[in-house]
C-alpha cells in the first residue's frame, strides 16, 4: 500500500487518523480509524474510489468536519 494523504487528529480522549490510500492493484481509498485514547474502544472504515480528485473532495470534507467537531489536527500530508 502506498500512502497519498494522512491526517491524524486528537481530542483530551479520543483519536482519529485519516488516509488516502493506492493498493497493489491501484485501487484508491479512503480509511478512517477511529480509537480512545484511554480504552481500547474503536474501529474502521474504508471507501473505495475510481478518480484521485473525489477521493481529494471527500478527505477535505472530513478534515473539515473533525476540525469543526473540535479535534486538533497533526498533518502528515503526503508520507
Amino acid at each position: 500500500m502506498h500512502i497519498l494523504f494522512k491526517t491524524e487528529f486528537r481530542t483530551q480522549t479520543r483519536g482519529y487518523t485519516l488516509l488516502i490510500e493506492r493498493d497493489l492493484l491501484g485501487d484508491l481509498s479512503i480509511v478512517r480509524c477511529w480509537y480512545g485514547l484511554h480504552n481500547r474502544r474503536g474501529g474502521y472504515k474504508r471507501e473505495l474510489f475510481t478518480d484521485l480528485e473525489l477521493a481529494c473532495d471527500e478527505y477535505w470534507r472530513m478534515v473539515t468536519r473533525r476540525l469543526h467537531r473540535g479535534y486538533g489536527a497533526i498533518v502528515k500530508s503526503g508520507v
